[in-house]
């Protein structure tokens, strides 16, 4: 019995089944390399939907309120109510727009007419900086080396300056988006609920539908959790730096708070590259200012990134800090500024399909129940899976 075990469990495989893997591998990774592509030559539309998806997260939440008021038991049509919000929406820029573009020009024309001093001052910080190696009496060699660096050095920041330049310039090129990414997400807004109700009915069998419902709830309350908190810490930065450093006494303090709300968008990189440039024109004015501007971004950033950041992603954005930065330099290498912005939601999105990948076997009775009672009627009253 055992030698008889042994000689069907060494038989040769089915020939059959060989091609058949074969070829499944072969059309999937065909499949797969065809994605790829078609997303490369469509990136432009992609990147159009991203950011409007971003926007429809964005402004979801004030849509479903105006749709309830008072809570009353009555909603009001949902398309009246995006039409509301966007009015409110417009109403909230024109102010904003007549209050801060006069102080903001005023503080744009007195940087500029001090540009050339600065750039005086800069070349001086350079020059100084080169003579380090002879001043602390370096050997020969080492001098010629640490020259080599700073040569080196300064001529990859300068490139990396303007490619960094070009690239915002390129951005303007975008300019029209801000009239098709309202358009689009008018539409996202008042039939996404329709679509998905829809396209969740369409599956045949009720355990996907359950699981795939799941999935893009989880989905849903990952993006909602990122971009929440993203504008509400884009808000919080520009204002407490803002008033920070016009408590201090900085020059074109506006300025730094609009920058620093923008670049709050960007992690890791953003900061950072507001400090160096804060404390850099600073620097022009008063060196003693220049340790007060730093304490004061240092010990913000501290209590920002590691007290008051976590509190408003909370648990829907599960990523380590490592994740970030590495998601960072990976958009940074693929995507210039606009991959470093879509960086930590990708990573994001991707951890949650690598987490429900492994989680095959679905969920308990309960989360179903609580999912039926979110779904619309077609699907609450689908046939649940054995």
């Amino acid at each position: 019995m055992p030698a008889s075990f042994d000689r069907n469990r060494l038989s040769p495989p089915d020939p059959a089944q060989i091609r058949r893997i074969v070829l499944t591998v072969i059309v999937f990774v065909a499949a797969s390399v065809a994605a790829a592509w078609l997303l490369y030559a469509l990136r432009v539309v992609v990147l159009l939907l991203a950011f409007t998806v971003i926007f429809c997260y964005l402004i979801a939440p004030l849509v479903d309120f105006v749709e309830r008021p008072f809570q009353l038991g009555r909603k009001l049509p949902r398309t009246l109510a995006i039409v509301i919000v966007y009015l409110l929406f417009i109403v909230g820029i024109v102010l904003a727009a007549d209050y801060v573009i006069p102080r903001l020009s005023e503080q744009i024309g007195a940087f500029s007419d001090n540009f050339p001093a600065y750039a005086q001052q800069l070349d001086q910080y350079v020059k100084s900086v080169e003579k380090w190696p002879t001043r602390y009496r370096l050997p020969q060699s080492w001098r010629q080396s640490v020259m080599d660096w700073f040569g080196f050095a300064k001529q990859s920041v300068g490139e990396w300056l303007k490619a960094f330049v070009g690239q915002i310039f390129r951005l303007a090129l975008f300019l029209p988006w801000l009239i098709l990414i309202p358009v689009i997400g008018f539409f996202f807004l008042k039939d996404a609920k329709m679509i998905s109700s829809r396209f969740l009915a369409s599956l045949p069998e009720a355990d996907l539908r359950y699981r795939l419902t799941i999935f893009l709830s989880d989905v849903s309350e990952t993006l909602a959790a990122y971009i929440r908190s993203q504008v509400i810490a884009c808000v919080l930065v520009g204002t407490i730096e803002g008033l920070g450093l016009w408590l201090i006494g900085v020059s074109y303090a506006l300025i730094f708070a609009i920058a620093a709300a923008i670049l709050e968008f960007v992690p890791v990189v953003g900061p950072l590259t507001l400090g160096i440039v804060a404390a850099t024109v600073v620097s022009f004015h008063s060196f003693q200012s220049v340790v007060i501007v730093a304490s004061f971004l240092i010990v913000f950033r501290i209590i920002h990134d590691y007290l008051i950041y976590p509190r408003l992603v909370g648990a829907g954005v599960e990523i380590h800090p490592v994740m970030i930065i590495l998601a960072v330099i990976c958009g940074a290498e693929l995507g210039g500024v606009v991959g470093i912005f879509l960086s930590v939601p990708i990573a994001a999105l991707l951890i949650v399909c690598l987490r429900h990948w492994r989680d095959l076997a679905g969920t308990g009775s309960k989360d179903r129940i609580t999912i039926i009672e979110k779904l619309p009627p077609e699907l609450a009253h689908s046939p649940q899976p054995d």
